[in-house]
């Protein structure tokens, strides 16, 4: 019998599994990352730039080698919160709502240190934990929601107890944790604050006459103080301790529920808009100087982010046993003919000996901006040109218009056709991946080609059909799999084989 051809794509998703950070952790990652490396780095491409030359004449500005360079900061940060609670809300809502979940694997981290969480705050409250409930004490205002959830939190209202009970002591941490408390409930009243403004906003009046068009001009008319949410300043200031027995009670309580606060941070962090509004400065030096250097310094950042980290993360996967591991098992009774990943380091390709299409940039991608052109990190230290690696993180559509970007497109959908079944696996489909998820649509509908997800966690519903904007789902499959790469007691790889036949 002869073999099946398969294809395989791969998200962030599939290398959470050899403990590298998901795609919220590494975005608050790289915006708390130092970037005068990358400032002087991007200095001395302006110095390696021939002055002479139409290319500096012409495109970038007169004094360039003179003007100053300006980076992403705290201005920046009041936008990240915007879009997080504009495109984010729900998740945030979400999170509070499920709070006492939320935390078990936090109070896991304690757990290792030999630090029982309970019995701290049993020591500076004298109550054990659940004993004391807010939900009556607290309560939103109806017309904002009423199915808020979080002060009926066992663990939100330890926290808020020992506000209570330590908060006229003076002892030195109790700010941080007054702090880190307000910033929940900001984040909490940002979010379900939003949601009813865009309702009031898209329907200000219940009932009007359709013949008179003036109406309908009246809408946006109220606004939210984003400027008074401080979450994510304290979270990027890294104010953060390590676990250890040491720890006095308050200390513990603190970091604790920091780490709450953080990780809200790490699944709503929406960073989409940001790039989006500075990505196009990429291509007009002259107009805007200082969003040019912005979002230049900030892509060489994030490549900075991933090469730092690359030897530890190599190690991980290289000697790990994951999904990419997986891969020699299935070319034993299959053809993968083709692999497609959104992720920007080549592991995969170590692991596999294979050559992956990387639809998304790669940390050996780099692209020139003046010409349109990917270019490969040598001939861009030679190019005389401001060259910026090339990583779409979650925005940069321009490149998908220059001809070596556009063959990876086609080359994978072409190899994507041939095959009997294509696995897809820690990809989301998500609303900025427009450009792959269109992909998968018409490989689904107009070619008639089976498309199976492997999909984490199982708990959590998603529809993929809805994702994908698909009318006809019958060549959509969607498997639910476990930390153990196992689906209904099979193996992926014979899941996706016996999809394939």
């Amino acid at each position: 019998m002869s073999k099946k051809n398969v294809g395989l794509f791969f998200g962030a998703g599939a290398e959470i599994a050899y403990g590298l950070p998901s795609g919220g952790r590494f975005a608050l990652d790289i915006f708390r990352m130092d970037s005068s490396e990358d400032k002087k780095d991007f200095k001395a491409m302006l110095v390696n730039v021939n002055s002479r030359t139409p290319y500096a004449a012409k495109w970038l500005p007169d004094d360039y080698g003179s003007r100053s360079v300006s980076t992403f900061g705290k201005a920046q940060y009041e936008q990240l919160i915007i879009s997080s609670l504009e495109n984010k809300r729900q998740q945030i809502i979400n999170f509070l709502n499920s709070f006492d979940s939320q935390v078990s694997w936090i109070k896991q981290e304690f757990d290792k240190h030999n630090i029982n969480i309970d019995e701290k705050f049993k020591s500076l409250t004298s109550k054990n934990v659940g004993e004391v409930i807010f939900s009556q004490e607290v309560k939103l205002n109806g017309a904002l929601d009423s199915s808020i959830q979080l002060f009926g939190s066992i663990y939100f209202s330890a926290i808020l107890q020992v506000l209570e009970c330590e908060g006229k002591n003076g002892t030195p941490w109790i700010s941080d944790l007054k702090n880190i408390v307000r910033s929940f409930i900001e984040l909490l009243i940002g979010a379900v604050g939003e949601d009813f403004l865009h309702r009031i906003n898209d329907s200000i009046f219940e009932k009007k006459p359709d013949s008179i068009d003036i109406f309908d001009d009246f809408c946006g008319y109220f606004k939210f103080d984003y400027k008074r949410i401080s979450g994510l300043d304290y979270i990027l200031d890294g104010r953060s301790q390590d676990i250890s027995s040491t720890m006095s009670d308050g200390q513990a309580i603190v970091e604790f529920s920091r780490r709450i606060l953080e990780e809200i941070f790490v699944v709503a962090l929406d960073y989409q808009s940001l790039i989006d509004s500075y990505y196009r400065y990429l291509f007009t030096p002259k107009t805007d100087w200082a969003k040019f250097c912005k979002i230049a310094i900030f892509l060489m950042t994030v490549r900075r982010y991933i090469t730092q980290n690359q030897d530890d993360a190599r190690k991980k996967i290289t000697q790990g046993d994951g999904y990419y591991q997986d891969i020699s098992k299935l070319k034993k009774t299959a053809n993968v003919t083709v692999i497609g990943t959104t992720n920007y380091n080549t592991f995969i390709d170590e692991v596999t000996g294979d050559q992956s299409t990387y639809l998304n940039g790669s940390v050996n991608d780099f692209y020139d901006p003046y010409r349109n052109k990917i270019i490969s990190q040598q001939d861009a230290k030679i190019s005389g040109h401001i060259c910026v690696p090339f990583l779409f993180t979650q925005s940069g559509i321009k490149p998908l218009t220059s001809v070596s970007m556009s063959r990876r497109y086609v080359e994978i959908f072409d190899h994507f056709s041939g095959c009997d079944a294509i696995g897809v696996i820690g990809f989301g489909f998500n609303s900025d991946d427009g450009h792959i998820n269109g992909l998968f649509r018409e490989l689904i509908e107009d070619t008639n080609k089976k498309v199976v997800i492997f999909h984490f966690p199982a708990h959590e519903i998603t529809k993929y059909d809805e994702k994908l904007r698909i009318v006809n789902s019958s060549n959509l499959i969607v498997e639910n799999i476990s930390k153990d790469r196992e689906t209904n007691e099979q193996s992926w790889v014979d899941q996706l084989i016996d999809h394939a036949s």
